[in-house]
């Protein structure tokens, strides 16, 4: 069974956070790949006392407990044990560099040992809390106290952009009174990717939680539908930023659906950026 649920965000964080969420799997059997897409938003995660030693990479090793995995450009495998729990925080593109004060582009594709990122004994205490909702507490507690310490000022052309990015291009450097060029290394210093790169990481993720919410009649009308070329077009970006082709993605996470192996809210869609 793989359960996943959401907890409250303060609202003092809510600029640079998603969702806090949690991840429990309970399953017998052996180990299991666990395949994550990409991601265009950065993460959080620290697994629980039970699964400290639940995830690891095959050629890599042992995950850190505690690990803030930047935005990533395509898949990559794990291994993943039956029994796991794990809660995470799912950042907005420029939240690591508002928070950490970490430029963006030095995290992407990589997990970074948070152990080192928060003050003493925090990440200890949320590994030994006895539930999630505290869990979730401590970390909403030590986020809000790292943001105040660090006081930012979020640049407001990055932040517009993210929520933004559909409207015509030059348009909205003239909006930003910025030259191109200015503008793409602003971006990538928040968010850690090029502007016409994360438009095409955004798209992405908005089919993979169309596809997460069961409203998929064909990879036809997916693809006109989120801007693409064709399906042939859509379907090589998709299978750049999963691993695996859309269809079998699909087939899948149905079938994970069908015989009651997920449990997620509606609407959660993409969240877990894994295929399960």
């Amino acid at each position: 069974m793989v359960n996943v649920q959401p907890y409250p965000i303060d609202p003092i964080l809510t600029p640079y956070i998603r969702m806090i969420w949690t991840l429990d799997l309970s399953f017998t059997g052996e180990p299991f790949d666990l395949r994550m897409t990409a991601d265009c938003y950065p993460h959080l995660v620290i697994r629980c006392e039970n699964a400290v030693k639940g995830l690891w990479q095959p050629e890599e090793g042992l995950v850190p407990v505690a690990c803030l995995k930047g935005i990533s450009t395509h898949s990559r495998m794990y291994k993943m044990s039956v029994n796991y729990s794990h809660i995470a925080v799912s950042f907005y593109p420029n939240g690591i560099k508002n928070i950490f004060g970490i430029d963006a582009h030095e995290t992407v594709n990589h997990l970074i040992e948070a152990e080192y990122l928060f003050p003493d004994a925090v990440i200890e205490r949320i590994i030994l809390a006895p539930s999630h909702h505290d869990r979730a507490a401590l970390l909403n507690s030590a986020l809000i106290h790292m943001l105040r310490q660090r006081n930012p000022r979020p640049d407001k052309r990055t932040a517009d952009f993210l929520f933004n990015h559909k409207e015509a291009y030059y348009k909205k450097l003239g909006e930003y009174n910025i030259s191109e060029r200015q503008f793409e290394r602003l971006f990538y210093r928040d968010v850690g990717l090029s502007p016409s790169f994360y438009k095409r990481l955004y798209t992405f993720e908005e089919t993979l939680a169309t596809i997460r919410n069961g409203a998929v009649n064909s990879l036809t009308e997916l693809a006109y539908g989120f801007g693409y070329a064709d399906q042939a077009h859509f379907c090589r970006e998709f299978k750049m930023f999963t691993g695996e082709s859309a269809s079998a993605f699909i087939r899948k996470d149905r079938i994970h659906e069908d015989n009651g192996a997920v449990q997620r809210p509606d609407g959660i869609g993409h969240l877990i950026g894994a295929s399960l």
